[in-house]
């Protein structure tokens, strides 16, 4: 998932993410280099509209407790796994998007 669709529909997402892989199609993500960390790793971040560079390019992360990326990052380097919820302007408190199911299947 795009970063850019998730903050379209929630203003201020805390989500699972990974670092894209360098592509044809995105050759200069990293400058020529690697991914900034293995995309097998997924962090969690909170995605707030407030924290997009004014050329829409990047955003800010790591500013909100509980991210585990932090810095200027480009919005294009990252894809979301999975959204949790939204965060409350208490800036500690998620709210899911979707109540967790309460029973877990067995096999």
């Amino acid at each position: 998932m795009n970063i850019r669709d998730v903050l379209l529909q929630h203003e201020r997402a805390v989500a699972i993410v990974h670092y894209r892989l360098n592509g044809p199609a995105n050759a200069d993500l990293y400058h020529g280099g690697p991914p900034i960390q293995n995309p097998a790793i997924l962090l969690q971040v909170s995605l707030l509209a407030s924290k997009v560079s004014r050329s829409g390019e990047l955003i800010r992360l790591g500013d909100t407790l509980g991210d585990e990326i932090t810095g200027w990052t480009k919005l294009d380097a990252l894809e979301v796994v999975e959204i949790l919820g939204t965060l409350d302007r208490d800036g500690k408190t998620v709210t899911p998007l979707v109540p967790r199911e309460t029973s877990v299947s067995s096999h």
